[in-house]
């Protein structure tokens, strides 16, 4: 059964809108389960330090993730995984936001490419007190930047921490491939849709 264009053009626009509604590679990057499912938490002293699930303070829906640590030795952190091929575009976007400031104070984001045997092979690293002091509270921030993958990557490890008598929220993180490499798996499937 031969397949017309016009109806080939709107399988296409289907798969693409089906593949680009699943694009974050993040899973509960909102925390609108109300808990640190797809993540993993730490903290080096329980006293001094936390990371938990926050009602009050957030940007958008009901929750957001908050990490608050007084120890300048340690920070405290959240992380989560998901698997990207070698030489791949992608965009990792998320808002934050310092509940109690301080100048000295320091949070950032390591990110981890790893091969598919678990072989370590290099960071990225944010700070994101870089550009002057932390945010006043109730100011959400936007931080949304462009990497590629290493050729030999298989998965990415994000962490986010805080040190140094600081809390920070974070809210809505996405790991989302470039629209070229969704159009390429977009195309991937139709093309196997059409040869059936």
């Amino acid at each position: 059964m031969r397949m017309s264009w016009k109806c080939f053009w709107l399988m296409l626009l289907i798969g693409l809108l089906a593949v680009s509604a699943r694009a974050n590679m993040v899973t509960n990057g909102g925390f609108e389960t109300g808990d640190f499912t797809g993540w993993w938490t730490w903290v080096a002293d329980s006293d001094n330090q936390t990371v938990s699930i926050d009602s009050d303070y957030k940007y958008e829906g009901d929750y957001s993730a908050k990490l608050w640590s007084a120890s300048s030795a340690w920070s405290a952190q959240m992380g989560t995984s998901f698997e990207l091929g070698g030489d791949t575009a992608w965009t990792l976007s998320f808002v934050y936001s310092a509940v109690t400031p301080s100048d000295w104070g320091s949070a950032g984001v390591a990110i981890n490419y790893y091969d598919a045997e678990g072989t370590y092979l290099s960071y990225e690293w944010i700070s994101l007190y870089d550009e002057g002091p932390a945010p006043s509270p109730g100011e959400w921030v936007l931080v949304s930047n462009d990497y590629t993958t290493p050729t030999e990557a298989a998965k990415v490890d994000l962490k986010f921490e805080v040190a140094n008598w600081t809390t920070v929220n974070f809210d809505n993180i996405t790991a989302i491939p470039e629209p070229a490499t969704l159009l390429l798996l977009g195309l991937g499937s139709l093309a196997i849709r059409r040869r059936s």
